[in-house]
């Protein structure tokens, strides 16, 4: 391999930190005075992090600015920021960590620095990658000349620009965009890359969600990345790398006709690392770029998804470490411990990142509008369902974006978006509380989880306060005095130093001393109202303040904000107070529950993964036994009526019921004789519906049907050719056949889908950039053929067929015997008509393989 150069070149900013000692190390006793220590970051840490990482690889020189002397506090330039740090106290055999407490930017020139440049690099034998730290703010014009100048004597083979605000400013910029000079006059814009942060982005105007899911996050950017006109050089560039905190990074290519990459945690969401790690640790970015520059000048190939799989680790441990202190008498305390960030990046095996392919041609014509990453990442969300029964919701074959709080986790990426975006609210409330209440609404099915989601995410954002939770049924209330006695024991609270956390459940129930009449729905508004909007209600003509607190107003009728709004829209006598109480909502939640949702915009494919989780719980807490390890132990067929049933009569309640009826006291496994009896099925779920997907998510009828009478065309055509004239005469068209030989190709067609997980397939209707399988391999066809003779064997002898001649008449047959004991010719019968699969399913149906939808090329030449 050639000599490989990094030369680092740019801001060094000149820090001061701010740190208190542990008691346990401060021998003055003077632990509440702050340290001081100066270092330089920007050029200054990117070094550090470089030369202090292990050479596991090809090796690699590093070429930096000189900066003797600036520890020195007499000679040291101005203080361009004042950076706090926090204590985090270790175990006690470790030395303290640190994050960031607060940073406050000085308003001071900067300058840029260079390092000597080596002979070598200039060599047409030498590959070298010219890293730029950007300053937050501009260099004087002297310093921007110099950039340039050397940069152009340089000629680096690639140039990474770490981009800080004001994004696209300044005369480097201009000069270098273009890229690094291949001949005298010519610039090779492929060559340069650019690394900013997505709150850069959102600073400079860019409209960036935060952290309520990937999928939103990745619309956001196709939508609005080119949404201000000043960033143009910014998008175009050809390859732009943008940081989402620990958590995520997009990989955009602009002057290639390729759709963005996402790489991303599918446990979290933008922020959620730090957020349960130490917080905010000061120079994250330089990590990711002093990891993506390793690995990135190490690759044969300039591998750059590699290369920011090593950068997002490497971001990752100083996130999670912080900044430790080696002793307090050292002269430099306070360090960023280069082997343990930048050590065999190469092989982190410890949580998976994600990668995946953004649709950004169908985001940006607006056709993808309901996507999920579940579904382009696995493509079968029955199959993730399984998995999440049978393996737990964090397992690591579960690499799908999910959301926890406390004991809620959720798949489904509406209810993530919903929940986080309540998180957020609630997180705000409880950090600077109000007089009046926040209000939010929850709205669903019966029985569809709304207190329990509610509750625990609130209990998640209010770690670290002092809460209490308090529920009430409305609906059981009989009078006003009922709810005023609500609200006292809710002030109560407040008055004791607590904030309630108060879910109201039936808001929408009827109230027979309602002002609006007896019995209407809304009757309780009225009464609601003056505690949502002036957090005050009146007793006995007194007003009396109730105090920060959360209300959660949890409706038994109405499903959906959407129907609420236009029941109150229609409302023009205003009676029911519904438009007033929308009015005084801090925010909403639609939950759609364990059961299938019937909407005009799709079908509801996550219905199974919704009730996966619920249905984990119960299992777990109503026999231990049942697991082995994480490993629940089920029979498929069970597992598949469980999770796949699309309605149960009672919701949560029905499904609680079922496994609470099933005989599993002590045992090991759930078989389906401990299903509950016909009789107590049906108190729940409709028991033919239920047998009905034992055997999976059933294929539509017409298909279906279409598909049993392709099958008998490949047996009959087989058949035909090989055939003796006596067989031929017995063979049979599907117009011929007898109705239970037919119901036998049917049987056949409803296990194919149950069949093609055998072989990390599923069947699907179309779907865009998944490649269709056309043929399967060799062993897949062995598997399949074996699988399809041993269902055909079931059939029969449920039909009560016999081992003897070939006799259909006699219900009779030689051929009810194990795989192994066919005869070859009728091996390959068998083998003949699984390999037909792919080409004989009606349309829209295509066979997929499990994964993701859509690999991206990785290097560049």
């Amino acid at each position: 391999m050639p000599p490989r150069h990094i030369l680092i070149a740019g801001d060094a900013s000149h820090d001061l930190f701010l740190y208190p000692l542990p008691a346990s190390l401060d021998s003055g006793g003077s632990s509440q005075r702050p340290r001081t220590h100066w270092f330089r970051g920007g050029v200054g840490l990117l070094a550090h992090l470089l030369n202090g990482s292990e050479q596991s690889g090809p090796r690699v020189d590093i070429y930096q600015p000189n900066l003797a002397g600036s520890e020195n506090p007499t000679i040291h330039p101005p203080i361009q920021s004042v950076i706090e740090l926090k204590l985090h106290t270790p175990n006690s055999q470790d030395p303290p960590t640190y994050s960031l407490k607060r940073k406050q930017r000085l308003n001071v020139e900067h300058r840029w620095h260079a390092p000597e440049i080596p002979s070598s690099s200039s060599d047409n034998g030498a590959l070298s990658l010219c890293i730029f730290q950007d300053a937050e703010g501009f260099f004087n014009d002297g310093d921007s000349e110099i950039a340039i100048t050397r940069f152009n004597q340089t000629r680096p083979r690639f140039l990474l620009y770490h981009m800080a605000r004001p994004l696209c400013s300044g005369k480097i910029w201009e000069a270098v965009r273009r890229g690094p000079f291949v001949r005298a006059d010519k610039q090779d814009p492929q060559r340069v890359i650019v690394v900013v942060s997505a709150d850069d982005l959102r600073a400079e105007g860019i409209e960036l969600s935060y952290g309520l899911s990937w999928e939103r996050t990745c619309e956001d950017f196709v939508e609005q990345l080119g949404s201000t006109g000043k960033l143009v050089t910014l998008v175009t560039c050809a390859h732009l790398i943008v940081l989402f905190g620990c958590d995520g990074v997009i990989y955009h290519r602009g002057l290639q006709v390729a759709r963005p990459m996402l790489f991303f945690d599918p446990l979290r969401a933008e922020g959620e690392f730090a957020r349960e790690n130490l917080g905010p640790v000061p120079g994250v970015a330089e990590a990711f770029v002093a990891g993506f520059a390793k690995a990135f000048m190490q690759s044969e190939d300039f591998n750059f998804e590699d290369s920011i799989e090593s950068g997002f680790w490497a971001a990752r441990r100083l996130a999670r470490h912080g900044l430790s202190m080696q002793s307090p008498d050292s002269s430099c305390p306070l360090v960023y411990d280069a082997s343990k960030i930048m050590g065999n990046l190469n092989r982190v095996k410890k949580g998976k990142l994600v990668r995946f392919s953004i649709p950004s041609d169908d985001i940006g014509q607006g056709n993808e509008r309901n996507w999920s990453l579940l579904d382009h990442t696995i493509g079968d969300s029955a199959d993730v369902a399984r998995r999440i029964v049978k393996e737990g919701p964090h397992s690591s074959a579960n690499l799908v974006p999910s959301a926890r709080f406390n004991n809620l986790v959720l798949f489904d990426r509406h209810e993530i978006e919903s929940f986080r975006t309540l998180f957020n609210s609630l997180a705000e409330y409880l950090a600077v509380p109000e007089s009046r209440p926040l209000s939010i609404a929850l709205f669903g099915p019966r029985n569809s989880g709304k207190s329990f989601a509610a509750l625990q995410v609130a209990e998640t954002a209010s770690k670290g306060h002092k809460v209490r939770q308090l529920r009430y049924d409305l609906s059981q209330f009989t009078q006003l005095d009922d709810l005023l006695s609500a609200f006292h024991s809710v002030r109560d609270c407040t008055l004791e130093g607590f904030t309630p956390l108060v879910y109201f459940n039936g808001f929408d129930s009827d109230f027979a001393g309602s002002q609006s009449g007896a019995g209407s729905q809304f009757g309780w508004l009225p009464y609601l109202l003056a505690p949502m909007l002036l957090g005050k209600f009146s007793d006995g003509g007194v007003s009396r303040p109730i105090g920060p607190a959360v209300f959660f107003f949890g409706a038994t009728r109405i499903k959906t904000y959407e129907k609420l709004k236009l029941r109150a829209d229609a409302d023009t006598g205003n009676i029911t107070r519904a438009r007033d109480f929308l009015g005084c909502l801090h925010g909403f939640v639609d939950m759609p529950g364990p059961d299938r949702v019937d909407h005009g915009n799709g079908v509801d494919r996550l219905y199974p993964v919704r009730r996966a989780v619920v249905l984990r719980a119960l299992l777990e807490a109503r026999e231990p036994n049942l697991k082995s390890g994480d490993q629940m132990n089920i029979d498929e067929s069970v597992l598949n009526g469980l999770l796949l049933t699309p309605y149960y009569r009672q919701g949560i309640r029905s499904l609680r019921s079922i496994i609470a009826m099933s005989r599993l006291n002590n045992r090991r496994h759930f078989e389906r004789a401990a299903l509950p009896p016909q009789a107590q099925l049906d108190l729940h779920v409709d028991y033919n519906t239920f047998m009905k997907y034992m055997r999976g998510l059933p294929i539509p009828d017409r298909i279906r049907e279409e598909l049993a009478e392709k099958l008998h065309n490949v047996y009959y055509n087989h058949r035909a050719k090989y055939a003796s004239p006596e067989e031929i005469k017995r063979l049979k068209r599907w117009n011929e056949l007898d109705e239970e030989l037919r119901e036998s190709s049917r049987a056949h067609a409803d296990s194919i889908p149950q069949k093609l997980r055998l072989v990390q397939c599923f069947l699907a209707e179309k779907q865009e950039y998944r490649e269709p399988i056309k043929q399967f391999t060799i062993d897949q066809v062995e598997l399949l053929a074996e699988n399809e003779h041993e269902r055909w064997n079931a059939e029969r002898l449920q039909k009560q067929w016999s081992l003897g001649e070939r006799a259909p008449e006699k219900r009779s047959s030689p051929f009810l015997i194990p795989w192994e004991d066919l005869d070859p010719e009728y091996q390959e019968i068998d083998r003949i008509m699984v390999r037909a699969y792919p080409t004989i399913l009606p349309e829209p149906y295509y066979i997929y393989k499990m994964g993701p939808k859509e690999i991206s090329p990785k290097g560049v030449s």
